[in-house]
């Protein structure tokens, strides 16, 4: 039995026998005092319904006053001598089947009786083992006594008692035995959650099935829930820690060629080889070094900058910024639309404007030929944006890598051009912040982009 079980185990069994010690102190000392108070309550009644009658009702409806109370009652003359008083009221209780061996009015309570005080009296009946509780009060020259037989409490206590703690006994063994066996049924499941917790902790992210239709079960879907989420985010964090390591690398090459072509160049200078283009060069290779530490700057405020909503008539968006592409162009552009142009969608315009910035000078700069194709889609309420061009990407694996800050490893990215490979990535944060899909597929030597819009 788990630790959990022995306790349920050994706690209810001390309430269990708790209350049968209580039952036995009050069966003990408290409840003869009840009994007696009851009973004695009960003559007394008795007695006050007698102060309201007078004799005549007394003596005709004397057998519905003890049908009321449960008592016996009997009356006799009160002018009579003491013994005589005696031995009528105890031929009167005989008749009525009550045998008493102890019994006696005395002089004293007759005289008491005659100043109009009411009498109760215990008279205890010896080897009978009861005693007779009696009310004793002077109505219209007549002495009316209300008793009751009491047993002796002492000898039926003794006998609950006993009673009592055999039941105590069984009932003790019997809880032990069933808390034992439902405290398992509780503490098995709770057993199996620990073991997935712990594998948990230890990176396993493992699930519980349990089927207690309780809260158990509620538990244990949450734990699932959480096993879940804990083994996405832990993979999601291994692919940052990824990427991460290829950023530094990727960023440690966009820098150290420019670097070591300024050290390069100084030290022409010094030697005196300076044909009057090392300056400029410098110049450049600082510049470009400023470039992309800006927008590294820029990047890393990205997710941090709450985005400013709107509603945006997207196309209206692009075909503005396209314009402004049209003088410096040297590029075939082809628009297909099957879309309604006045469509909106919920979009921070600034940084939407970045995106469509990005994929249009990704594709002028490492397009192999000068056709762009781009169209516009609208299926089940959704916008589609899809923007092409040829590429010499020839394995889809590299697709993913494509979305990496500084991805240099693919023969598209032709470093003759200027920029700071942040462009894809800038598109992937942004569309992530807004929730939007996104992504690129290739077929035969096109390379596709495609954005897909919530329509507002």
């Amino acid at each position: 039995m788990s630790r959990l079980g022995r306790k349920l185990t050994w706690r209810i069994s001390a309430v269990v026998i708790g209350v049968f010690v209580l039952s036995i102190l009050l069966n003990q000392f408290f409840l003869p005092k009840y009994y007696f108070h009851e009973m004695n309550q009960r003559v007394t009644q008795a007695m006050k319904d007698v102060e309201r009658w007078d004799k005549r009702e007394i003596e005709t409806d004397m057998a519905q006053l003890e049908k009321k109370y449960d008592v016996t009652i009997v009356a006799e003359p009160l002018g009579t001598s003491v013994d005589s008083l005696n031995e009528m009221l105890g031929l009167a209780l005989s008749r009525k089947q009550i045998a008493l061996n102890r019994f006696w009015v005395t002089a004293e309570t007759v005289e008491q009786l005659k100043n109009g005080a009411i009498v109760n009296k215990l008279y205890d009946q010896g080897k009978q083992k009861s005693s007779f509780l009696v009310s004793l009060n002077e109505k219209d020259g007549l002495l009316v006594l209300a008793g009751v037989s009491i047993a002796d409490y002492n000898e039926t206590a003794k006998i609950i008692n006993e009673f009592n703690f055999m039941i105590m006994l069984f009932g003790t063994i019997l809880v032990v035995a069933l808390t034992g066996f439902f405290s398992r049924k509780i503490t098995k499941p709770l057993e199996e959650l620990r073991i997935v917790a712990d594998h948990i902790s230890k990176l396993n992210f493992e699930k519980v099935a349990i089927d207690t239709k309780d809260e158990l079960e509620d538990l244990a879907t949450s734990i699932n829930v959480m096993s879940d989420d804990l083994k996405t985010a832990h993979h999601e964090l291994l692919r940052r820690n990824k990427d991460l390591k290829y950023f530094m690398a990727d960023l440690t090459h966009e820098l150290k060629t420019p670097l070591a072509l300024i050290k390069a160049y100084s030290m022409g200078i010094e030697d005196g080889l300076d044909d009057g283009t090392y300056m400029k060069t410098i110049v450049k290779q600082t510049d470009q070094i400023g470039l992309i530490i800006e927008e590294l700057l820029r990047f890393s405020k990205m997710e941090a900058d709450p985005l400013n909503i709107e509603k945006l008539e997207v196309r209206a968006l692009f075909d503005g910024l396209l314009a402004n592409y049209q003088d410096m162009m040297d590029v075939d552009v082809r628009i297909k639309s099957e879309a309604d142009p006045k469509i909106m969608i919920l979009a921070d315009r600034v940084k939407m404007e970045m995106v469509f910035n990005n994929l249009l000078t990704n594709a002028m700069k490492y397009g192999v030929t000068k056709q762009i194709k781009i169209e516009w889609q609208e299926q089940d309420g959704k916008l589609y944006f899809l923007i092409q061009n040829k590429t010499t990407i020839r394995d889809a694996a590299v697709l993913e890598h494509l979305w990496k800050p500084f991805y240099v490893r693919e023969a598209s990215r032709n470093k003759n051009f200027s920029g700071t490979g942040l462009g894809l990535a800038i598109v992937q944060t942004v569309m992530e912040q807004h929730k939007y899909d996104f992504g690129a597929t290739l077929q035969d030597d096109w390379i596709t982009f495609y954005l897909i819009f919530d329509k507002a």
